[in-house]
């Protein structure tokens, strides 16, 4: 079993991996952003898949009402269409409120579970907001027709990324006490891109 520290360090490792991603996916055409949210759907019903059994096991009370949101988003996954630039605004809708609704059961059940849950429910929510992210930053590519505002919340989107990315590597060794500020600076970055990208 690893230490806290060790599973702190691997969760930012992934979070740098996926800024990293994000930082491409800004620069992307229409099509290749309709084609990278094509593959993200796929990455993320793998993964949701993967993460069954887990759900069932850790959650505690919250279970019920996860598992709901978890089987509705998953159902979603298995019955879209394939992404295109054209369809690919509908898509983000349909996936991210039930992204939405499922990352704030995940929150409430970190916030209120006892310590095996609330891990479990922390790192779900950790993942569906990276998720979230790379599917909005795609779907706010393939539509965008490079209007002076997107141009300009694209630009400070990447600048906060990259100082994003270099607190990752400032806190690989001292991972626990800084975890939680990051997972909020993006948390509140994030929501304030996303209101551009609408």
């Amino acid at each position: 079993m690893s230490t806290l520290k060790q599973r702190m360090q691997d969760r930012l490792k992934e979070w740098q991996s996926d800024l990293e991603q994000l930082q491409v996916q800004f620069n992307l055409g229409k099509k290749e952003a309709a084609e990278e949210f094509e593959k993200q759907k796929t990455r993320l019903q793998h993964w949701l898949e993967e993460q069954q059994a887990e759900v069932k096991e850790e959650f505690g009370e919250a279970r019920a009402e996860l598992k709901e949101e978890y089987d509705e988003l998953l159902a979603k996954l298995k019955k879209s269409k394939t992404a295109a630039a054209e369809n690919l605004a509908e898509q983000q809708a349909a996936f991210g409120s039930t992204l939405d609704n499922l990352q704030a059961k995940a929150k409430k059940a970190a916030e209120e579970g006892e310590a095996g849950s609330a891990e479990a429910a922390s790192s779900l929510q950790d993942r569906l907001m990276r998720f979230r992210a790379q599917m909005d930053v795609l779907a706010a590519n393939a539509k965008s027709e490079a209007s002076e505002e997107y141009e300009e919340a694209r630009e400070e989107a990447q600048k906060r990324i990259a100082e994003l990315k270099k607190k990752t590597n400032e806190w690989q060794s001292e991972a626990k006490e800084e975890w939680k500020e990051f997972q909020e600076d993006f948390e509140k970055a994030f929501g304030k891109w996303k209101s551009y990208f609408k």
